[in-house]
């Protein structure tokens, strides 16, 4: 029963970066919610991908939500870190976490 967590929407800061998150927990082998989606500074998700834990994203596709890939910490300078949607294989052009749903 492998849980992961999942990022649902973003919150972006004035500069366009990601300050919060809304994540939860999911069941892979139900899709089902463990925890569902919360609000958390995107601190807390770089402090999971430190710790080695995987991070993914869902997407909504119309009226369907669809698996997204899976974010990981981008240094933007000494001492600031975000967070970025890991590339596709064979996409052309990667996905944006503002194409998430905003809170």
């Amino acid at each position: 029963m492998p849980v992961i967590r999942v990022i649902t929407a973003v919150n972006l800061n004035k500069s366009g970066l990601v300050q919060y998150v809304r994540w939860g927990l999911a069941d892979t082998d139900t899709n089902l919610w463990k925890v569902m989606p919360e609000q958390s500074h995107v601190i807390h998700v770089l402090e999971a991908l430190k710790y080695g834990e995987d991070v993914w994203t869902v997407i909504a596709d119309g009226e369907r939500v669809v698996a997204g890939p899976r974010v990981h910490a981008v240094k933007l300078k000494p001492g600031l870190k975000t967070i970025a949607m890991m590339p596709v294989d064979g996409a052309e052009q990667g996905l944006e976490l503002s194409q998430l749903q905003q809170f």
